[in-house]
């Protein structure tokens, strides 16, 4: 991988970890994530504004786009519904589950190389993700992820794994089409289309108002975050495989299991730490040898 595509997803990966904390910690998950997306297009805007000048979105994007906004509001609203039945140290390492799906999908239908060595670097990264959630290093504990993922919170965070898989690959196909940047102006305006009818139906404006008014600065920069963090992603699509990118960007993991070790007094440090290291030799093998 380029050392450009390493440096752009290790900065994704650092503010995708954030604004997940800062959605968990709301009180209207599903209000914070409508408006999370709202705030985001004001917050960049003036980055748009200095780096377009045509507007104007080929036809032959358009396909992806709306595949890619649908998955989105699918992934929002699983994740919002995962967080408000489970923990972040559980729900965020399953939702970013997905580089190996997106690695043989990228490999079957966009022509993305998947050699044995990225392969290996990828199922590194997925076990030191299933090692985050164990209780203890002892093996009568090994299955007890498994028990832990029976709830509400492990289905729909593998929902929002599910949709992170199919607006991937839509967005890798696009970003050969179309200019990222561009792209992700018009992605984020359609997933406000689809989400605020669904979250004014559920919600209702008093719920939603309540939550700008009591997290207003946070839902902010969780918005900031969120889409600055994938644009970088959008430009590195341009530059390296769509699987290798999203199994680098697991380092994200990483963050999240050391923002609820120290932020929210999350347990398990022994495993959660063995996990990480995992993870990162995965990183290492994916960036260095793939």
């Amino acid at each position: 991988m380029e050392p450009l595509a390493v440096a752009l997803i290790l900065v994704s990966a650092a503010s995708h970890a954030a604004w997940n904390y800062l959605a968990k910690g709301s009180r209207d998950k599903d209000s914070f994530m409508l408006l999370m997306n709202v705030t985001s297009q004001v917050t960049l805007l003036p980055v748009f504004l200095l780096l377009l000048k045509d507007w104007s979105l080929p036809v032959s994007a358009v396909p992806f786009l709306v595949a890619s906004a649908i998955a989105e509001a699918v992934y929002f609203l699983a994740l919002s519904r995962a967080y408000d039945a489970g923990d972040l140290s559980i729900v965020y390492p399953v939702a970013r589950s997905a580089p190996l799906f997106v690695a043989v999908a990228g490999a079957v239908f966009l022509g993305d190389p998947l050699t044995t060595t990225g392969l290996l670097g990828i199922l590194l990264v997925l076990v030191g993700v299933y090692m985050l959630h164990l209780k203890s290093l002892r093996l009568d504990s090994i299955l007890e992820p498994l028990r832990s993922f029976r709830g509400s919170a492990f289905g729909f965070a593998l929902i929002a794994a599910i949709g992170t898989t199919a607006y991937s690959l839509s967005d890798k196909a696009a970003v050969t089409r179309v200019d990222p940047v561009l792209y992700d102006l018009w992605l984020e305006v359609a997933i406000t289309i689809l989400l605020t009818p669904i979250v004014l139906r559920g919600r209702g404006w008093g719920n939603i108002r309540a939550e700008w008014g009591n997290a207003w600065k946070k839902i902010t920069v969780a918005g900031a975050l969120m889409r600055g963090g994938y644009l970088l992603v959008l430009v590195a699509m341009t530059l390296a495989p769509v699987g290798y990118l999203l199994a680098f960007r697991q380092v994200s993991v990483v963050i999240g299991a050391l923002l609820g070790l120290t932020l929210l007094g999350e347990g398990y440090g022994a495993p959660r730490i063995l996990g990480s290291a995992t993870i990162f030799a995965g990183v290492y093998i994916i960036a260095a040898l793939a």
